[in-house]
């Protein structure tokens, strides 16, 4: 790995945690106007499932949009990194998605917990098929 993809994964990576940030925000207020008694529980996973899902869009359109048209040129030698790489990866989370999960059996919310796993877990995959289905075939 040279220098030029670590530096584009740098900026990349601290764009999307940026962009991961205000979706989070944005989804708890959300919540909490629509949904008030329910937003102390769900404000965070609904935050951190909408977050993964977009960035889990992202990813697919930059991959399949990469084998197709990027890696035959060789433009993607920093493009990929940075979008694929840093910014998808620091859009999306894991860990948060798996401590709201853990926070939310310590309370008692089971069923949410499962609810959120399942849900999260679907809807990537879900989205990963459609964008492969529109974009990916080619």
């Amino acid at each position: 790995m040279n220098w030029s993809s670590l530096l584009a994964i740098f900026v990349g990576g601290g764009l999307g945690s940026v962009a991961r940030a205000m979706v989070g925000t944005g989804i708890g207020k959300l919540a909490s106007i629509s949904c008030s008694s329910l937003s102390g529980t769900l404000a965070g996973p609904l935050g951190v499932l909408a977050a993964n899902v977009l960035a889990t869009l992202a990813l697919a359109l930059v991959m399949f949009s990469s084998f197709n048209k990027l890696s035959s040129s060789g433009a993607d030698s920093v493009w990929l990194p940075l979008l694929a790489v840093g910014f998808c990866g620091g859009f999306s989370t894991f860990s948060t998605f798996s401590f709201d999960t853990f926070k939310l059996i310590q309370e008692g919310n089971m069923m949410w917990a499962i609810l959120n796993v399942i849900v999260s877990i679907l809807s990537c995959l879900a989205v990963v098929w459609v964008v492969y289905l529109v974009w990916g075939k080619s």
